[in-house]
């Protein structure tokens, strides 16, 4: 009997099919749509055991109502009425090739193709190929209901599939015991009770534990399905996403990343190329805007094909971490700037004494850049009589067997040639083995306080040598007036041819030098009281110039030129003491040129420094470093006819305006002296 629609009649009718009174509804999309979702969340191999038992189940269901409700011509008709049962019922259409049944025997071979297959259609919709066969319940079906016919174990298996990229959905139907091993395992997948407790029991424990996790985990932890939306959510993922757990399940995962959907789409991206990603930094962002920083580390959820059905990802609130970094950083910018800015220069070195750090201070006390010298060793500031004496490798003995040096005194050389005092202590810098690993030193330019301290000498010996000057001079003095004066008598009662009287006026022109001598030793010794008025540098150098002009050795054969570099506020001061000192440095330029030359006077004001500054400068013989060393001393002179008390006379003169004077020579180029004084004058 041929078994086809037409057999049923009027049973099949607006998308169902009437049994008995059972109506069956059939929808090949809803069906594809279950598969999708059991796909997505239990993955390949539960979903395999659930559809094929249902289609076992319906299948032994139909197959005893159909014997028992339905009168058949035979048993293969009976048989036969299954294959056309799947068809009504939406699941497929079957042809076959080969019908081989001996009831009695129990012995069942059948073979054919599914022409129209809904499984392997809705499969390749959601899915395309792959490298499985999908008709799970037309196979369990077709299990079910050979099994219920032959009154034992038939196991239908699909041999070829479209879904696996085959020409057709080939299948193939037998007993138990002719397929053997072979199909031992799906029928006891179909058969026993043993899956579906196991597969409930798991998901009765996944639910446990989520439910646990969502109440007690701190962490943020939390689902996606393939498409982003959250599946489960832990109690500290909600309070990061701001919502509670229960609402935060099924919104997608990407409204709550800081770079939003495109972020979780690239996140996904990384998963699907590593599997999983750690430490990734990023913000969540609630409802309300607050944004929290977070250290995600994610893993890619995989069937057993490897399609990504989800993602698992852990979240560590970095909150906390962040405002500790952000403490952190600003003590180290505060240190950071006190070690730029410090006065002092501090200095940090490899073992090797290879500069490594550099700051302002330092910049400023040695002329060069951090860019000049980091990468340099430090000997390029030892003097190179100090690099003879093997002062480096003295200072590394010291600090590698002290781990440190304190106070060291030595001199150095700046970018620019200068020699500095300085004072500096060197530290090592350890490792967490106590290893050195390199040194730093803090470093304090005390050339003023040694100029100072020479100074303060110079003076109490000058103060010493004032008073025995002082009272030598009025010694002297006197009698040097009577003998003046007894010569000139003598001299005087001589007649004009007398030879002795040319004699005698010799001797009184030596006199009267010592009475100058004498004189300027009390001026320097005992100097008048100091008459404090307003002075106009600008008139006082004039005038200063005119007389020297007039009135200086070899006048005519040096010029003096006049610059002025700026406007020159009015002080208060000793202008005569001033004026005295231009005059000095005047003299003495002259003096230095007996061939003629030129001198320059320079003039301006620092008005940030505010400091006067004078320069007397010549493009005379210069002076040797062995002279210059003393020249500011008093009694030192390399004239004949002088005294050595003018420079000594300026030093003091300037320093009692709280001033300095400096000096710059070059043999064969010329010398200059600089003057500087303080707009507010330390007077006294």
């Amino acid at each position: 009997m041929r078994a086809d629609a037409t057999a049923f009649g009027d049973m099949f009718s607006s998308g169902r099919i009437s049994l008995a009174g059972r109506h069956v509804m059939f929808d090949a999309s809803a069906i594809g749509s279950m598969r999708s979702e059991l796909l997505d969340n239990l993955g390949w191999e539960a979903t395999r055991g659930i559809l094929e038992r249902i289609g076992y189940r319906c299948g032994r269901r139909d197959a005893y109502e159909l014997r028992t409700q339905h009168a058949w011509s035979s048993e293969d008709e009976w048989l036969r009425a299954g294959l056309t049962l799947q068809y009504l019922q939406g699941m497929g259409k079957a042809r076959l090739d080969k019908f081989e049944v001996n009831r009695e025997r129990r012995q069942l071979n059948v073979s054919g193709e599914w022409l129209d297959s809904f499984e392997a259609e809705q499969h390749m919709q959601q899915y395309g190929t792959g490298s499985r066969s999908v008709c799970w319940m037309l196979e369990g079906y077709a299990s079910g209901y050979a099994s219920e016919f032959l009154d034992d174990n038939a196991v239908c298996l699909e041999t070829d599939c479209r879904a696996r990229g085959d020409t057709s959905c080939r299948f193939e139907l037998r007993s138990l015991t002719d397929w053997g091993k072979q199909a031992r395992p799906v029928q006891d997948m179909l058969t026993s009770a043993r899956f579906s407790e196991r597969f409930n029991r798991c998901l009765r424990t996944i639910s446990e534990m989520t439910c646990e996790l969502e109440q007690t985990s701190l962490d943020a932890i939390f689902t996606t399905d393939s498409r982003g939306f959250i599946s489960s959510c832990s109690q500290g993922a909600g309070e990061l996403f701001g919502i509670p757990p229960t609402e935060a399940m099924g919104k997608h995962a990407g409204s709550f990343y800081r770079g939003g959907f495109a972020e979780f789409e690239s996140l996904v991206e990384r998963l699907l190329e590593q599997r999983r990603v750690r430490n990734y930094l990023t913000e969540f962002v609630t409802g309300n805007g607050k944004r929290t920083p977070v250290s995600l580390s994610a893993s890619a959820i995989r069937d057993s094909t490897g399609r990504l059905i989800g993602t698992i990802g852990v979240a560590h609130d970095l909150t906390e971490v962040r405002r500790l970094e952000d403490e952190l950083a600003a003590k180290n910018r505060f240190m950071a700037n006190i070690l730029r800015d410090s006065a002092d220069a501090i200095i940090t070195m490899d073992p090797n004494d290879i500069v490594t750090s550099w700051n302002r201070g330092a910049e400023r006390m040695f002329g060069y850049t951090a860019e000049e010298i980091v990468g340099k060793p430090i000997a390029i500031l030892v003097p190179q009589e100090l690099r003879d004496a093997h002062e480096l490798e003295s200072i590394a003995l010291r600090f590698h067997a002290q781990g440190a040096i304190t106070s060291h005194q030595t001199e150095r050389i700046t970018s620019d040639g200068r020699r500095i005092q300085i004072i500096f202590t060197r530290t090592a810098i350890r490792d967490d083995s106590g290893k050195i690993i390199g040194s730093s030193s803090v470093i304090k330019d005390v050339t003023s306080l040694r100029n100072l301290e020479r100074q303060l000498a110079d003076a109490e010996h000058l103060a010493t040598l004032g008073e025995l000057s002082a009272g030598l001079a009025h010694e002297i003095k006197n009698p040097l007036a009577g003998i003046k004066g007894a010569i000139d008598v003598i001299r005087d009662s001589l007649p004009a041819d007398d030879m002795h009287r040319e004699v005698l006026g010799d001797v009184l022109h030596q006199v009267d030098r010592i009475d100058k001598t004498v004189k300027d030793l009390l001026n320097y010794a005992k100097p008048k009281p100091p008459s404090h008025t307003t002075v106009n540098l600008s008139k006082l150098v004039n005038s200063m110039v005119t007389i020297a002009r007039t009135g200086g050795p070899k006048r005519n054969a040096v010029s003096i030129e006049i610059r002025q570099l700026s406007e020159i506020p009015e002080f208060t001061g000793d202008e005569s003491q001033l004026e005295q000192v231009l005059l000095n440095l005047l003299l003495n330029a002259q003096n230095a040129m007996p061939g003629g030359g030129r001198i320059e006077v320079v003039i301006g004001y620092d008005s940030e420094s505010a400091e006067i500054s004078m320069e007397v400068s010549d493009n005379g013989p210069g002076i040797s470093e062995e002279i210059i060393k003393k020249i500011f001393h008093p009694f030192f002179t390399t004239r004949t006819d002088g005294s050595g008390l003018g420079l000594a006379t300026c030093v003091k003169n300037v320093q009692y305006h709280g001033g300095s004077i400096d000096v710059r020579s070059e043999v064969g180029r010329g010398t200059a002296f600089t003057v500087t004084i303080p707009l507010r004058c330390r007077i006294g």
